[in-house]
């Protein structure tokens, strides 16, 4: 059975709504986990790109970026490679099939498929983008000549350090965002041994060879056929030359199915299928991020000693898939349901801001069961090009048309203009007004020049699909902050703020040594700290100095400075004037009740003192003013850690209500008022419901009002704007208590809220009451509705006669499966209908599915789980004529 890691289940539907705006809410229960996914997944891309069978929805092939591609190619084991594009090569889609078919027959897991045309001429619109294909550089017209030398180096990359000869390569920076690599072709060059000690590498060729041979032309005649090839970057010679390829076949050069088949079976034949390495996208995102991580940030006070990802985030199943430009168009097409709704991630391993939201992102898409797509602006992941954000980069399509030295042309920013105008119109950026991308449309200077907005990255939204031609917005959802103003801010910032551990706040030893005292009170704060912290409450004062000695280590020394000109002081860390907590102790005691208050009045009083000239004085007070001005420098520094903290921990907590909001009910928070009133005065009781998600109930607010355990009144009224209210009729004294019930709806799950109303004598004075004494905060005042009381007693609803569920397919660790529910209702009564959600769970591990019954059953899809025995919880929301109700089904065990 193949593995498959782009997953089966993918990208979650979602809810109309304006971008997120991020406050702080209130506390609540969690949100209910019942997003909804799509169908899409990359076979779907396979199917319709590569004309595989609509049975095959677990391919062995995998697309790769340029970027994933490369970092194959420098991993230990044996690897089965796809080299080609369908848009350039007519024979290529059914060439791929017989690579299909013939690693099926062989059990290979993975074929991993590079396409070297960058842009894959997908079709935007109405716009079928410029080729971009790296292995004819001279080719992509739409670029000038120095932006093709670039991709050219990309191919040549390729060739000279893994899959040819004759190419010599040269990188700097490497592993950095600013990584650059040049080459040439040198025909003594050869990192390959091809045919070497007559071992043949081709198949059905006994000559051999490289499999890119630059060694005799700059422009080898087949570079741009397709291939199929076997790689191990270990192999050797017995003379211990370099063989990488182990077996090759050019597909382009096969005639017919049968004979493609042949070739490439016997090509995987030998190394044997089996002994193909697979490994996953978590695999390569772990590797990649961690090691760029380390490599940008390498000090302890920037975390460099805590990994990005670890297998942790692996334990439910990665969420997050790396796809190629034409698997993102083809997944923002709606042409077909299936894929209207996406969440798409951009951001690149390559990216100091788009590291450290990683693991959250996976975890809330984990939590909800959602798949996220991510795709890289810059087309080879910052592998080639030099300077990921740098405007001369052509590799970098989230740019402007021209470098930055005002060549037109350089960039191939059409693929991301035509890209954002068509299919996120309507998304919102930090940079709307200012600092846009440009293009010409269609790649052509005799277009108009266009502008549109730059996203940064990292960059989450939710897309739910548009019709037609032209600008068109499918934006549904955006995790950004709104400053409130009508401008935002992305979701920018660095490992060490996000992930904030003790003594790492960035902060170095020399601006705020690591055995200041302050640091105890500062690792006791990061405990606690959480989105809901006040900052307020852990940024040092700035207005006092009676805390500043814990600021101060024994070997601090400060430069203190009188200006005779302007008759100012200045202090700058580091210099002759001992200022450690001693010697600040020993000047402010020998000072005595001529002390300053603060370091404004010292550096003023030592001011005075020079003008006076009293050596004595001016040496106290030098140091009392030199260590108060480095502990405010210092303080200074921490309160912007501090504030960066609060951003990081804000983008946390702003992706799990992104992924929290997203369809499926979820959890309200309810306010009750319910003031005493006089006998003789109709009682009002008011009811406001808020969520975190932007959700709208559409239902009614059932009330019942008992005393002493009899009805003395019901109602219902429509929720309107979040609210709804009851006025009672005049009552007579006593406590009354009420039940406010809510059935709920697509949008809010349901729930019930009690509490009592006290009507006194009217010679005595109201006592008010209500349940909730912390009522959490509204966002939006309510708009209450009056309605009278409705005198008709509510329906009365009946229970279920039992839940039971069990497998219908089980699912594996590969595989997803489907489970049977069904609710009995008494005999004769109308069949249940409504939401039922199972809860999966297995140690702290939990999952939830959820679905709609059809009389009385539904069949639920399980996402494929690990290996185990899981515990199953049914729950039922209930209808218009049963209660809801719960119950355990039929636990799920997965044996492999």
């Amino acid at each position: 059975m193949k593995v498959f890691n782009r997953w089966t289940r993918s990208a979650a539907v979602l809810a109309t709504m304006v971008p997120l705006a991020i406050a702080a809410p209130s506390a609540s229960a969690a949100p209910v986990r019942t997003a909804t996914t799509t169908d899409y997944t990359t076979a779907t891309y396979l199917q319709d790109v590569l004309g595989l069978p609509a049975a095959d929805d677990d391919p062995a092939i995998e697309p790769v970026t340029y970027d994933h591609f490369q970092w194959l190619l420098q991993q230990p084991g044996k690897f089965a490679l796809l080299i080609g594009d369908p848009a350039t090569d007519a024979r290529f889609a059914a060439r791929a099939r017989d690579v299909e078919a013939a690693a099926d027959a062989a059990a290979v897991e993975r074929v991993y498929w590079f396409n070297p045309n960058l842009s894959g001429n997908a079709r935007v619109g109405n716009v079928t983008q410029p080729n971009l294909d790296i292995r004819n550089a001279a080719g992509i017209t739409s670029l000038s000549a120095a932006s093709q030398t670039t991709y050219g180096y990309a191919w040549l990359n390729l060739v000279g350090r893994y899959l040819g000869n004759g190419v010599e390569t040269v990188a700097s920076n490497v592993g950095a965002d600013s990584t650059r690599v040049t080459a040439e072709t040198r025909r003594a060059t050869v990192n390959d041994a091809g045919a070497a000690a007559g071992q043949s590498t081709e198949v059905g060729d006994a000559d051999g060879g490289a499999l890119y041979d630059y060694t005799a032309t700059d422009t080898p005649a087949d570079v741009s056929d397709s291939y199929f090839l076997v790689y191990d970057k270990d192999r050797r010679t017995p003379g211990d030359q370099p063989l990488r390829i182990v077996s090759w076949v050019d597909l382009s050069e096969q005639a017919d199915s049968p004979g493609a088949r042949a070739d490439v079976t016997t090509a995987i034949g030998t190394v044997g299928g089996a002994n193909l390495a697979k490994p996953d996208q978590f695999a390569w995102w772990k590797s990649a991020a961690n090691a760029r991580q380390l490599q940008a940030s390498p000090n302890s006070h920037q975390g460099a000693n805590v990994p990005v990802l670890t297998d942790a985030d692996d334990a439910d199943d990665w969420r997050i898939e790396q796809i190629t430009y034409p698997e993102l168009v083809h997944l923002l097409e709606s042409d077909a349901t299936v894929r209207k709704n996406a969440v798409v991630f951009f951001g690149g391993t390559w990216c100091t801001n788009t590291r450290p939201v990683l693991p959250a992102i996976n975890k809330y898409a984990q939590e909800n069961d959602v798949r996220v797509f991510n795709f890289d602006t810059v087309l080879d992941g910052a592998a080639v090009g030099g300077g990921a954000t740098s405007g001369s980069n052509p590799l970098q399509s989230r740019n402007t048309v021209a470098a930055s030295g005002g060549t037109a042309s350089n960039n191939a920013s059409f693929i991301y203009g035509e890209l954002f105008d068509h299919y996120l119109g309507n998304a919102v950026t930090q940079y709307a007004g200012a600092n846009r991308a440009t293009y010409y449309r269609e790649g052509r200077e005799s277009n108009p020049l266009v502008s549109t907005q730059r996203l940064q990255v990292p960059y989450l939204i939710g897309y739910q699909g548009s019709t037609g031609d032209g600008p068109h917005g499918g934006v549904t959802r955006q995790w950004i902050a709104d400053n409130g103003d009508g401008t935002y801010r992305e979701f920018m910032s660095n490992w060490w703020l996000v992930n904030p551990q003790a003594n790492q706040l960035g902060i170095t030893n020399a601006q705020l040594p690591s055995n200041a005292p302050i640091w105890s009170r500062i690792n006791a704060q990061l405990a606690t700290f959480t989105w809901r912290t006040d900052v307020a409450t852990v940024v040092p004062n700035a207005g006092v100095d009676t805390d500043d000695a814990d600021f101060l280590v024994d070997t601090d020394t400060a430069t203190v400075t009188y200006n005779s000109g302007n008759g100012r002081v200045t202090v700058t860390n580091g210099g002759s004037v001992a200022v450690s907590p001693a010697a600040l102790s020993a000047a402010l005691t020998a000072l005595g009740t001529s002390a300053p208050a603060n370091s404004a009045a010292a550096r003023t009083a030592l001011a005075a003192a020079h003008v006076a000239g009293d050596a004595t004085l001016i040496g106290r007070l030098t140091t009392v003013a030199g260590a108060w001005g480095v502990a405010q420098i210092r303080k200074n520094t921490l309160s912007t850690a501090w504030s960066n903290v609060a951003f990081g921990q804000k983008a946390v907590r702003a992706s799990e209500v992104f992924f929290g909001g997203l369809p499926g009910g979820v959890v309200s928070t309810q306010t009750v008022t319910a003031d005493s009133v006089k006998q003789g005065t109709a009682p009002r009781i008011a009811i406001a419901i808020a969520n975190e998600h932007g959700r709208v109930p559409t239902g009614d607010v059932s009330l019942v009002v008992r005393h002493g355990g009899a009805t003395v009144a019901s109602a219902s009224a429509a929720v309107v704007n979040g609210a709804a209210s009851f006025t009672l009729p005049a009552l007579a004294a006593g406590t009354y208590d009420y039940t406010l019930s809510y059935q709920g709806d697509s949008q809010i799950v349901s729930f019930t809220k009690t509490g009592s109303l006290t009507v006194t004598p009217a010679d005595e004075v109201p006592i008010p009451r209500s349940p909730d004494p912390t009522p959490p905060v509204v966002t939006k005042p309510p708009v209450v509705t009056k309605l009278p009381i409705v005198t008709k007693p509510l329906a009365r609803r009946a229970k279920a006669r039992k839940l039971t569920g069990a497998v219908a397919k089980a699912p594996t660790g590969k595989k997803a499966g489907t489970y049977k529910v069904t609710i009995a209702t008494p005999k004769g009564g109308a069949k249940a209908t409504g939401t039922v959600r199972i809860t999966l769970k297995k140690g702290k591990v939990t999952r939830t599915v959820s679905g709609r019954l059809v009389r009385g059953t539904v069949t639920l899809k399980l996402p494929k789980l690990a290996r185990g025995t899981w515990k199953v919880t049914i729950s039922w929301s209930g209808d218009a004529r049963y209660l809801a109700a719960s119950a355990a089904g039929s636990s799920i065990k997965v044996s492999r």
